[in-house]
């Protein structure tokens, strides 16, 4: 065997996105996989044999069973031809709920409003109830699944570094979401990206850089009693991105699993 670490197992993380910046983890899914595809552009001389002198209608497919049927997440691989409505639920407020931070590095709180905005109402003390300012003590930012992080800010002489926040706040959850479809026609491509990491933690990674979805909404409805779910079969279908350097605009695979140490 030359290279024992180019024998690949495992199943990958689905990810999504409108740029490869902005890519959400779609969680657990079935039949995952990937798939170039083209023709050879073919000349058949008289007196010769057949030349073949390049490539035509060159794709890249990536395809899956979705076993998390998050609309949210659907919205985004639909490309645009849906209107998704979050509708608010009731506002809920928190009272000192304890984050540890460290540096500058930010806490994730642990509940968002549904609409992705930051949470409202935020008051914030120290571990001894002294009174923190917002922007000369902490700060507040959105991570890109929507939950707000807070962070101290590096001067602050009230909260110290490793010191534990104690944070109110008022959060909005959605009751329900909507998700409705018909008479927008354009579907706007997406980032996807399929990564298999091994037991050493290195990635076997699969980037399309321009893909739309392929496939309308196929819901089946699993009987009671069957061990199964509901599982829309999701097809994204990868074409050249002329905005991209010539050799690098259809797809990239990553390989930092059968690099010999």
């Amino acid at each position: 065997m030359k290279n024992q670490n180019t024998i690949r197992f495992g199943s990958a993380k689905i990810e999504v996105g409108e740029t490869e910046s902005t890519l959400i983890d779609l969680g657990i899914a079935e039949g995952i996989s990937f798939t170039e595809e083209f023709e050879p552009i073919e000349v058949k001389p008289d007196n010769g044999p057949k030349l073949t002198l390049g490539t035509k209608n060159h794709i890249a497919t990536v395809a899956f069973s979705m076993m998390e049927l998050n609309l949210e997440n659907l919205y985004l691989i639909r490309g645009g031809i849906d209107t998704k409505t979050n509708v608010a639920g009731s506002a809920t407020p928190v009272t000192d709920e304890e984050h540890i931070l460290s540096g500058v590095e930010f806490a994730r709180l642990d509940h968002k409003n549904g609409d992705g905005s930051i949470v409202t109402s935020v008051t914030v003390v120290d571990a001894s109830d002294n009174a923190c300012v917002q922007d000369t003590d902490y700060i507040l930012a959105l991570d890109p699944e929507g939950y707000t992080c807070i962070a101290r800010v590096a001067g602050s002489t009230v909260l110290t570094d490793g010191d534990t926040a104690k944070v109110d706040y008022t959060y909005t959850p959605n009751a329900s979401i909507e998700l409705s479809s018909g008479g927008l026609n354009t579907i706007n491509p997406r980032v996807a990206r399929l990564t298999n990491t091994n037991a050493a933690g290195k990635k076997f990674e699969v980037t399309v850089y321009k893909a739309s979805n392929k496939n309308g909404i196929k819901l089946e409805f699993p009987a009671d009693d069957a061990a199964d779910v509901m599982k829309p079969e999701i097809t994204l279908e990868g074409v050249v991105d002329t905005t991209r350097t010539a050799g690098d605009q259809l797809f990239k695979i990553v390989d930092e699993q059968g690099v010999l140490a």
